[in-house]
């Protein structure tokens, strides 16, 4: 067991306070969306994404219940949760798809960890510095124009690559700009480029095992575009967002906190900053302590919802930086201390992921990943439940 985990035991034995929210994680959906993609892609092993404190489910929360799943890697965008992931007790290999500096690479002394060479100019720099055995995916650009080697730069990157005897290539990736939209012309140009781009390094490099482009979104593009490895990001957590909905996935995530506060609000009086809501008849308002910064989205005043016994209250007024106010005229046996369900992961309930994206004008991405860190996570199985160390 490692420091890190003794701590937090043993600073849970000496806390007394109940986290006023927490956030929830049924590992029994997330098993099975993992599971549902290894059937529907028998020819792909799969990498789960946990970048961006795996899309607000929490970064070492989901890779304790994937660590002894059957997957090719963890993928994270920074260095700097590789580290979080290794200090964590997490034993599966890692690889960091994001940008890191080459004197970082060069000197990283974490063991089974991988790295995405995202630039040329990165790889220039990191021939120069790297002394011992360093493991490479070569990132290439296909046509989405953000990072990776573009394919008129592959010969002078084989060159790069050889220079060194402790640079190792074992995997290729890339990334689909339109994999989600319903013409394919984009994609099918990418997975050309992506084809010529890969021939080029494994006809030098046999030791690249890894070929890795399609997303969550992508998936269908795998077996054509000749991958054995698929990036396993949002339908993780249960949310397949291409255009054409094709996976039955189970949101794994739903954020929980209580109601602290209740008062009835006479005709005229108004509710939150810049009173927007107004009362037309007498309404009973209850205020929960979860607002913009705990992941409820500002755009959602006045036409989201929350649940409150398993019925939905409206949210009444502006949500604030740390509160939401919501009406409970109708749901008479409400009382203070009750518990509300602010992100629903049945996806029919108006407050549930992808509704409230709709409602915001966002997308699910955008509403998980504002879930911030520091909330309680708790694991559910059944009926069990748990706090991961």
């Amino acid at each position: 067991m490692t420091l890190s985990r003794i701590i937090a035991r043993i600073e849970r034995l000496f806390s007394s306070a109940h986290p006023l929210i927490e956030v929830s994680i049924s590992q029994e959906n997330l098993l099975h969306n993992l599971h549902t993609y290894q059937k529907l892609y028998p020819h792909l092993t799969f990498a789960p994404v946990l970048k961006s404190n795996a899309y607000g489910h929490g970064l070492c929360t989901i890779a304790k219940l994937l660590d002894k799943e059957n997957i090719a890697f963890f993928m994270v965008d920074s260095l700097y949760e590789a580290r979080t992931l290794r200090r964590g007790g997490i034993r599966s290999p890692i690889l960091v798809l994001g940008y890191v500096r080459p004197e970082d690479i060069a000197h990283n002394h974490l063991k089974n960890v991988d790295f995405a060479i995202v630039d040329l100019e990165q790889l220039r720099t990191l021939v120069k510095v790297a002394h011992h055995s360093t493991r490479l995916h070569i990132k290439l650009d296909t046509g989405m124009h953000r990072h990776g080697i573009m394919q008129k730069d592959v010969p002078e990157a084989i060159k790069l690559l050889q220079s060194n005897r402790h640079v190792i290539v074992v995997g290729a990736g890339s990334h689909f700009a339109d994999a989600d939209g319903p013409n394919p012309a984009n994609t099918d140009k990418q997975v050309n480029v992506w084809k010529e781009g890969v021939a080029q390094i494994s006809a030098v490099f046999p030791s690249l095992t890894h070929k890795h482009i399609a997303a969550t979104k992508g998936m269908k593009w795998a077996e054509e575009a000749g991958t054995n490895v698929g990036r396993l990001g949002i339908g993780l957590y249960g949310f397949d967002t291409s255009h054409e909905e094709h996976a039955a996935l189970k949101p794994v995530l739903e954020l929980r906190s209580m109601i602290t506060s209740i008062r009835d609000i006479p005709v005229g009086d108004f509710v939150g900053y810049n009173a927007t809501f107004t009362a037309t008849k007498p309404v009973r308002i209850a205020t929960v302590p979860v607002g913009y910064f705990e992941g409820i989205d500002r755009a959602l005043s006045n036409v989201g919802s929350m649940l409150v016994c398993g019925k939905p209250a409206p949210i009444a007024g502006r949500v604030s930086m740390n509160m939401s106010t919501i009406e409970i005229t109708n749901i008479t046996e409400a009382k203070q201390g009750d518990g509300v369900i602010a992100i629903s992961r049945n996806p029919a309930e108006q407050c549930s992921v992808e509704h409230m994206a709709t409602l915001a004008g966002t997308t699910p991405y955008v509403i998980l990943t504002h879930i911030p860190q520091h909330l309680k996570r708790v694991v559910e199985y059944g009926l069990a439940r748990y706090t991961p160390d």
